[in-house]
Formats: C-alpha cells, structure tokens, sequence
C-alpha cells in the first residue's frame, strides 16, 4: 500500500470524519486512491498512527462540535 493509500485508509476508518474529500491530478491517481476503499487497518496500526501524528489528531467524537445549520448567522 503507498503512504496515500494508507493516509485515505486512515481517513475512511477515522469515526470522526464524515466524508473523504480526495483529489487527484492524473488519472493514475485515481486508479491508485481506489485501492484504500475496504482497506482495513488493524486496531494496533490505527493506534500506532495516531501515536506518531500526536495532537494534531482527535479520536474522542465527545470532542467535536456539530453545528446546527438552523442556528447560523443569515439562516431563516
């Protein structure tokens, strides 16, 4: 698997990410991203990753905000 898969895995696996927002510039790329769909990575790796990425990730969904788009400014 190449780092993009792996990083798109990653992502798709995170239960705090509602979408995968994945781009590419060649067809290739494409082709390549695809292979991360049903890629499952272990509990250990997950947690591994996690480890090495530090602060800049966040597992706990109790920590997120949702957003209520009713209660936005200029919303009726």
């Amino acid at each position: 698997m190449t780092m993009a898969q792996l990083a798109i895995a990653w992502v798709l696996q995170n239960d705090n990410v509602a979408a995968a927002l994945v781009g590419a510039s060649r067809p290739e790329q494409v082709t390549s991203n695809v292979g991360a769909s049903g890629v499952k990575i272990p509990p250990e790796l997950m947690s591994r990753i996690d480890e090495v990425l530090g602060d800049s990730v966040q597992r706990d969904p109790e920590l997120t905000v949702t957003t209520n788009p009713r209660t936005r400014p200029g919303s009726n």
